[in-house]
């Protein structure tokens, strides 16, 4: 299920009709291939002509865009080193939908952010919603068998404590589709991975969204998702109680899960 229409997105998309795009996807995991499965259906449906830009090979494009995502600033360099890159092939570049964790004050033709907490830095950013929330995976998804998953981060954007009892979604999963059907698999989902919450609110899953260590995850629950159903909660604990579980249950559910993930992510790899 499209979570919102393609018009959200036409103030994006019109301006790149009648060009010859290259597309410049970020590195990432699955959550950011899932904006990119967005995005190529937003590219369908407004006509615009693109293909995946080989920086060494630009003859045919006219203009780059550099997928969305949560990468500006430094957090991330090597999404930061592949927009000077962009650059230097002497394009021009647009932004799509994207974060930032500080400023990056570059020579873009139009930025685009996706939350109002990053527009701070970037105060001539225009605001436009994450290119995820336009995905439709187009599938049949499944009946929950299980009522809870809890599915956390182990990453430089962890904002909690206990990492070594967490499941991070991102390992089980390859593809946007299969992100759908892992959270399809739940009644209930809490977690901070902003992509697996979006996932489950495709999937029409219960969610329940935590922070991240920056402003991402509490200004995109803000900007968009809370408007789509998606609950916020500040903790762990917070979000069991909003569940009606304990933290106890907490622990004893991820010792016993890690055990069964750890085996499915292995059988992934």
């Amino acid at each position: 299920m499209r979570l919102l229409p393609f018009k959200a997105f036409a103030h994006v998309f019109e301006p790149l009709r009648g060009k010859r795009i290259g597309f410049i996807p970020s590195r990432g995991n699955v959550g950011d291939r899932l904006i990119d499965a967005g995005t190529f259906q937003l590219f369908e449906f407004y006509g615009v002509r693109w293909q995946t830009a080989d920086l060494d090979r630009l003859d045919e494009v006219d203009e780059l865009v550099f997928g969305g995502g949560g990468s500006m600033g430094g957090l991330y360099p090597k999404n930061a080193t592949l927009r000077e890159r962009c650059l230097q092939a002497g394009k021009p570049l647009t932004i799509l939908p994207q974060s930032f964790l500080d400023f990056e004050e570059r020579p873009f033709k139009t930025v685009y952010v996706r939350e109002h907490a990053s527009q701070r830095f970037c105060p001539n950013g225009i605001l436009a919603p994450d290119l995820g929330l336009a995905f439709d995976p187009g599938m049949t998804i499944a009946k929950p068998s299980i009522r809870l998953g809890l599915f956390l981060r182990r990453d430089n954007e962890c904002a909690g404590a206990m990492r070594w009892i967490k499941c991070d979604p991102i390992k089980l999963c390859r593809t946007p589709d299969q992100y759908v059907a892992l959270a399809g698999n739940y009644e209930q989902i809490i977690t901070d991975r902003l992509h697996f919450a979006i996932s489950a609110l495709i999937a029409k899953r219960d969610t329940i969204l935590l922070p991240n260590s920056y402003h991402k995850n509490q200004s995109m629950h803000a900007t968009w998702l809370a408007k789509l159903g998606c609950r916020w909660a500040n903790s762990v604990s917070e979000a069991l109680r909003l569940c009606g579980r304990t933290p106890k249950f907490w622990f004893l559910m991820s010792f016993a899960n890690r055990l069964k993930w750890r085996k499915r992510a292995f059988a992934l790899r």
